[in-house]
């Protein structure tokens, strides 16, 4: 790949100060800033839920201020809230020379970033013109479509929307995250907090080309197959779990994470930006614990070679090798008559029974008297006959060297596969701190659940590994052609053969 594709060092450092700027003097936001700044770079929208007084707003002048010349836009809607507040007023001048134009400049039609305090209160007078807005960057006034200078809108409420009007607004918000009160560990520092706001150097400040260039070149960043499978079982998980994710959000959620692996050097996307997954998949606050764990327990997952799949392959091939080991077939004579053990002689015979005479518990010998009832009596009575079956000889079935090569040969590809995959493991465990310190956008916190993903991956495919050695090893044991027939003969004891015998 090219490395044009790479962002320059500069835009690295420049976006990391940036992030720092817009974390100063705030507490328990360092997600909320990365899920704004990086969904201003993707060109997407931002939902902010939470009580009244956890920054919400401040987050989105925080966003404004690290832009050149950006027009900002705030207002609090109600249930009784007029397209006016929103749009702009009607044109006096317009309306009398029958015009039906709207006074845009300083409303949102205007504006660089946006925020809208309770979203969720706009009634259908707005809403049609807020989603062309949001989705479209296109505003219709008078008989005239516009496109609009929107960067971002940053959206906040209290509440979920209720009704199926709101869905689709709801829909266009690529980020989400619940913004609670600061924790008790940061109480204090939050009553001693000084007043810092975010006030850039005009010369590290983005301006809009940077937006362009990013998600222009973004756009070539490839997907690695890791990322593809962790789609993969995020797609499972919200099918079980009744979750909806439209096609279409699913294609932005992967520009995303195009922005965040480009904008961090990166020519491929890894696992460590699918962090944002969780924050674009969940529909209430409730089902983000759930994604964020599936996240963590499956962040050592690879494209190509999964344990999970690993684990069922391994336990097929240990079934082709049980069969083959346990192939018998009866040994025949020269004449290619069934051989079978005599149960008393221990010898081989043809016959598939033999005619004995019972005995007691006790070894001694029974007869039938005249009455047919069995008696230890000898005199002038018949000995009581059986007829027992002579077990078969059997012997292993000698496999073709050819056959057992196949089965060592596909086996060691195996191997050599599992063992590449362990290094690779190995490699990402002892490299994991370091990518995540230095990654622009991942969540450094991850670190301990991925260790521990990481080291679970590592032990189940070290136990992989030594199965598969031992298959390899069984095989090679498997009785040959080349080598003298090895039989299995059921020789017995005296004592069960007299147990046979006994009524």
């Amino acid at each position: 790949m090219e490395n044009t594709l790479v962002t320059t060092p500069d835009r690295k450092s420049k976006l990391q100060q940036l992030l720092l700027e817009m974390q100063q003097g705030l507490l328990e936001r360092e997600t909320q800033t990365k899920l704004i700044l990086l969904a201003a770079l993707a060109g997407e929208h931002v939902l902010l839920l939470g009580p009244p007084g956890t920054a919400k707003s401040e987050l989105a002048k925080r966003l404004k201020n690290i832009f050149v010349e950006a027009n900002y836009f705030e207002r609090l809607l109600t249930r009784f809230s007029v397209p006016e507040e929103l749009f702009g007023p009607l044109s006096i001048r317009a309306l009398e020379e029958d015009r039906y134009n709207r006074l845009t400049s300083g409303y949102l039609p205007e504006a660089s970033v946006a925020f809208i305090d309770e979203i969720f209160k706009a009634n259908s007078a707005i809403l049609n013109s807020l989603l062309t807005l949001l989705n479209e960057r296109q505003f219709d006034n008078g008989n005239r479509r516009h496109e609009v200078p929107l960067i971002s809108v940053i959206a906040a409420s209290n509440e979920l929307p209720e009704g199926e009007e709101l869905t689709a607004l709801y829909d266009r918000f690529m980020l989400r995250s619940f913004v609670e009160p600061v924790s008790d560990n940061a109480f204090r520092s939050l009553l001693c907090l000084e007043n810092d706001g975010c006030d850039p150097d005009l010369a590290s400040r983005l301006r809009v080309d940077d937006l362009s260039e990013v998600q222009t070149l973004s756009a070539k960043v490839k997907l690695s197959s890791s990322v593809l499978a962790l789609c993969e079982v995020f797609r499972k998980y919200l099918i079980q779990e009744s979750i909806y994710v439209s096609d279409r959000r699913w294609r932005k959620i992967i520009k995303l994470l195009q922005v965040s692996a480009f904008t961090n050097n990166q020519t491929e996307v890894s696992v460590y930006d699918a962090w944002l997954l969780p924050h674009c998949l969940w529909g209430t606050p409730d089902q983000l614990e759930g994604l964020i764990k599936l996240y963590k327990t499956n962040i050592a997952i690879d494209g190509d070679f999964q344990p999970h799949k690993l684990t069922q392959i391994v336990t097929s091939w240990e079934g082709v090798f049980a069969k083959d080991s346990n192939l018998e077939k009866q040994r025949t004579n020269d004449e290619g008559e069934p051989l079978f053990i005599d149960l008393l002689s221990e010898e081989e015979v043809t016959e598939a029974t033999v005619e004995r005479q019972a005995v007691d518990k006790h070894g001694n010998e029974l007869y039938l008297n005249r009455q047919g009832k069995q008696t230890t009596d000898a005199w002038n009575n018949k000995p009581f006959m059986k007829s027992i079956a002579n077990k078969p000889v059997m012997e292993r079935i000698l496999h073709s060297p050819a056959h057992i090569q196949g089965r060592i040969s596909q086996l060691s590809e195996l191997e050599g596969r599992v063992a590449d995959f362990l290094s690779q493991l190995r490699k990402k465990r002892a490299e994991a701190q370091g990518i995540l310190v230095d990654h622009l956008w991942a969540d450094e916190s991850i670190l301990p659940e991925l260790s521990q993903s990481l080291d679970s991956a590592i032990r189940q495919t070290e136990g992989l590994a030594s199965r598969i050695n031992k298959l390899i090893k069984g095989f090679r044991e498997l009785p040959s052609e080349d080598e003298e027939p090895v039989s299995f003969k059921d020789l017995g004891r005296t004592e069960a053969i007299v147990g046979e015998l006994c009524e």
